[in-house]
C-alpha cells in the first residue's frame, strides 16, 4: 500500500457512522485490503467566488411569437362576436316565434366551442412561455410592436437543476462571433419562467430580453446570484457521490481514515462547455485533502457499515 499524500489503495474498513445520519461517517482503510483499488486524493484550496449559474441561450424565433399572439387575438375576437351572437339569440328566444330551440343551441355551441379554443391556445402560450411572460405578450402591444420589429431579441436561457426559485431580474450574455470575431457581451432583462424545458433535461427555463440578434444564435448566459462573494470549494464530478439530491464526498482525516461530509446548495460549475464539477460554500481556509477517486468506493464500504445493504 502507498501512503504520499496523493495515492492511497482502498483497503478493509471501520466505521464510526454519527447516529441518524447515513452520509456521515468514518472510514479507515487498512493495508490487508483484497479489492487492490486505489483512493486518489488532491489537495483543494477554497476560493472565493462570485456566485455565478451558467446556462445555455438561444435567440428564438420571433415570427412564431407574433403568430402565436395574433392568432389568439383573432380567436378572441371570435369568441367575444359568437358571445354577443348568444346572447342576441337568448333575446330572441324568449320573443315567440322569433327563433327556435334549436337555433338557440347551435347558438350556444358556436359560443362554447370559440370559447374552448381560446383557452386552449391561451394555454398553450403559458405553457411554453410561462404566465408572466404570456401575460405580457398579450397585453403590452409595445412589447410585442418591439419583438416583432426586431428591436429586441427574446433570449430562452436554459438552466440545469437545480432551479432558481427568484432569478436575477438581470443577466450577461457572451455572444461568440465566429472563429475570427471575437465574442461580445450583451445585458439580458428577466421576463418569466417559461413552463417547460427540452426533453430529456432537468432543471428551467428562464427568458431574457436582449438586443437585436438573429434567431438561433447561441449564447453563454452568466447568472450572478449575488453580490457578495463567497469561500467556496469546488470539487470535480468524480469526487462527490448523489444520495437523492445531496452531492455528497470523502475529505481525509488521518493517513488512512476519511470522513463523509454533505455539500450544502451545490451548484455545478462548467468548464469549456461542460460540466466540470460542483460548488458549495465552505468555511475554511486552509487546503482540504479530498479523495477525488474512489469516492464510490468508501461510500458502498459506508453504506455497508451503517447496515444499508
Amino acid at each position: 500500500m502507498r501512503v504520499d499524500g496523493t495515492f492511497m489503495g482502498a483497503a478493509a474498513l471501520a466505521v464510526a457512522a454519527v447516529a441518524g445520519c447515513a452520509h456521515a461517517g468514518t472510514v479507515t482503510l487498512r493495508a490487508q485490503d483484497l479489492l487492490r483499488r486505489d483512493v486518489i486524493v488532491r489537495d483543494i484550496t477554497p476560493q472565493w467566488v462570485r456566485p455565478v449559474r451558467r446556462a445555455y441561450g438561444r435567440a428564438v424565433r420571433l415570427g412564431s411569437i407574433v403568430a402565436a399572439v395574433d392568432a389568439i387575438r383573432s380567436a378572441r375576437a371570435a369568441a367575444k362576436l359568437d358571445s354577443i351572437q348568444l346572447a342576441e339569440a337568448r333575446a330572441l328566444y324568449r320573443e315567440p316565434y322569433r327563433i327556435s330551440a334549436q337555433k338557440l343551441a347551435q347558438a350556444k355551441a358556436t359560443a362554447g366551442e370559440a370559447s374552448a379554443r381560446l383557452e386552449s391556445m391561451v394555454g398553450v402560450l403559458r405553457d411554453r412561455y410561462g404566465n408572466r411572460f404570456a401575460a405580457k405578450l398579450l397585453h403590452d402591444r409595445r412589447l410585442l410592436a418591439r419583438i416583432g420589429g426586431g428591436e429586441v431579441s427574446v433570449i430562452d436561457a436554459i438552466l440545469p437543476y437545480p432551479v432558481l426559485r427568484r432569478p436575477p431580474r438581470s443577466a450577461t450574455a457572451s455572444v461568440d462571433g465566429g472563429p475570427d470575431v471575437p465574442a461580445r457581451r450583451v445585458a439580458l432583462s428577466l421576463f418569466g419562467i417559461g413552463g417547460r424545458v427540452p426533453a430529456g433535461m432537468i432543471g428551467q427555463s428562464l427568458y431574457y430580453l436582449g438586443p437585436a440578434l438573429q434567431s438561433g444564435t447561441m449564447l453563454r448566459v452568466s447568472l450572478r446570484l449575488d453580490t457578495r462573494p463567497a469561500r467556496t470549494l469546488k470539487l470535480p464530478v468524480s469526487a462527490l457521490i448523489f444520495d437523492g439530491r445531496e452531492a455528497i464526498a470523502f475529505r481525509r482525516i488521518g493517513a488512512r481514515r476519511f470522513r463523509s461530509f454533505r455539500l450544502s446548495h451545490a451548484l455545478p460549475y462548467y468548464s469549456q462547455g461542460h460540466l466540470a464539477g460542483y460548488q458549495s460554500a465552505w468555511p475554511g481556509h486552509d487546503r482540504v485533502p479530498i479523495a477525488v477517486e474512489g469516492a464510490g468506493l468508501l461510500w458502498a464500504l459506508l453504506e455497508r457499515a451503517v447496515g444499508k445493504r
